[in-house]
Parts: C-alpha cells; sequence; structure tokens
C-alpha cells in the first residue's frame, strides 16, 4: 500500500510539474513549448529503455551538457528560455525515474506488510504474560542496489526469499515484509533460540540462492537483528516502531563487525 501511495503522489507530482512547465513556457517562452513536449517524450522513452544506473548518468550528463551549451555557449534567445530549457529534462527524467522506481515495486508479488506486522505485534504483546515473544529481522544486504541493476530479478528474489522463510517456519511463528529487503519474523516459541534457528536453517538457505544480473550469476547476503521480550522489557518495547528501530540497530553493528 505504501507503494501506491508514493507511486501515486509521484505520477502527481509529474503531471503538475509537467503543465507547469507547459504553463511558463506559454508566457514567458513560447518558442520552446515544442522542445519541452520532446524533452518529455524523451524523458519518458529514456526511463522505459535504460537502467536506473544509465538513468542516473543521463541524468546528470543532461545537465551538465545543458549548462556548458546554454550558458557557457553562446545563445541567442532569452534568459527564461535558457532557464526552462535547462531545468526541464533533467527534472523530469528526475521525476520520472521515482515513478518508475514504485511501480516496479507494486509490480512485486510480496508486497509491504508492516500495517499487518504492527497490528498483530500489539496484539502479541498485550496478550503476553510470562511468555517470551522473540523477534528477528533478516535483512538482504545491499537490496537497493540488486533493484537498480535488475528490478524484475530482485523482485523474483523476494518471493523466493519470502517462500524460504515462510517454509522453515513453525505455524505459530509469523512472517511480514517491511519493505527495503527486511523480513521480520515473531514467535512465542520459547523452546529454541529464534536467533541461531535462523542463522543455522534460514540464512543458510537464504545465501545459496544466487541473484542473475546483466553479469553473470551474483552472490547475496543477509544481516539479522534480534530481540527477546520478556516480563523485565516488555515496558520498554511497548511500541512497534521501538522495537524495529532496535532490530535495525543490530544491523548497523552487524556491518561494522563484517567491514
Amino acid at each position: 500500500m505504501k507503494n501506491w501511495y508514493r507511486f501515486r503522489n509521484w505520477f502527481l507530482t509529474l503531471l503538475g510539474c509537467e503543465l507547469l512547465l507547459l504553463v511558463l513556457c506559454f508566457f514567458y517562452a513560447r518558442t520552446i513549448i515544442l522542445e519541452q513536449l520532446l524533452f518529455f517524450a524523451l524523458a519518458l522513452f529514456s526511463v522505459l529503455v535504460l537502467s536506473d544506473l544509465l538513468l542516473a548518468w543521463t541524468l546528470i550528463l543532461s545537465f551538465g551538457l545543458g549548462v556548458i551549451v546554454l550558458i557557457a555557449g553562446v545563445v541567442f534567445i532569452p534568459n527564461s528560455s535558457v532557464l526552462l530549457l535547462l531545468i526541464s529534462f533533467p527534472t523530469l527524467l528526475g521525476i520520472l525515474m521515482k515513478v518508475r522506481h514504485y511501480l516496479l515495486k507494486m509490480a512485486s508479488k510480496v508486497q509491504d506488510q508492516e500495517d499487518d506486522a504492527k497490528s498483530d505485534y500489539h496484539s502479541m504483546i498485550n496478550k503476553q504474560s510470562e511468555s517470551v515473544l522473540q523477534s528477528v529481522l533478516i535483512h538482504w544486504s545491499h537490496e537497493d542496489l540488486f533493484f537498480q541493476i535488475n528490478p524484475r530479478e530482485y523482485n523474483r528474489m523476494l518471493v523466493r526469499i519470502q517462500e524460504i522463510i515462510a517454509q522453515k517456519l513453525s505455524y505459530n511463528d509469523k512472517l511480514y515484509y517491511l519493505s527495503e529487503g527486511n523480513f521480520i519474523i515473531l514467535s512465542h516459541d520459547s523452546q529454541i533460540s529464534l536467533q541461531e534457528f535462523c542463522l543455522n536453517n534460514i540464512v543458510k538457505d537464504l545465501e545459496a540462492l544466487h541473484f542473475h544480473g546483466k553479469n553473470g550469476m551474483q552472490e547475496i547476503q543477509f544481516q539479522l537483528g534480534y530481540l527477546v521480550i520478556d516480563s523485565q522489557n516488555k515496558s520498554k518495547y511497548q511500541n512497534y516502531s521501538d522495537l524495529v528501530s532496535y532490530l535495525k540497530r543490530q544491523l548497523e553493528t552487524d556491518i561494522i563487525v563484517e567491514y
């Protein structure tokens, strides 16, 4: 649902920006209205055929070349037209990159479940008496880079990751996807250490997966955050946001140790 809202907001921003640029051209630079429409078409074509990395370079180079040609060079058009020509393509391309990003996120079969996780966590923590509640956050390291390399393969990998984790858990364990490569597990089972179980059984299978990038197969890595909630620290983690913040800090500790 979050991806839908973000996609909608960026799409509306795109429409508003293009309308604003056309209005500015109509009142201050009518001679470049056609060029403005061509910039929009070119930006749209670019996001359809180029990868995120190439789009980033296109954005940088287009602005740099625009500065050189329109400002450093000799031009015979009004300053208002120069300014609009300079900012139009980079602005539209940047917004379209965001629209494309969230559109591809929406296409994934694995969608954000944070609202469900928050609701169930509060229910579990309020019903908890003397029993413990174990929580594990499994994070796909550098997932944003893999998304830039191949968004469709990234979405396929999310499905495989979710399937592997779900197959390893017991019936009473709860699994949720929290976006950005984060999966959280909540369990009332106190017979085993959920952290050790994940390290020895789940992460081992996950790291056997390979990402099919443009340059061949690439290994993927995962990091864990772990917390046991009992009668001693229950009051400290009444809020779901406090739990997630703590688990993500554990991931940061893993990064420091790893590197």
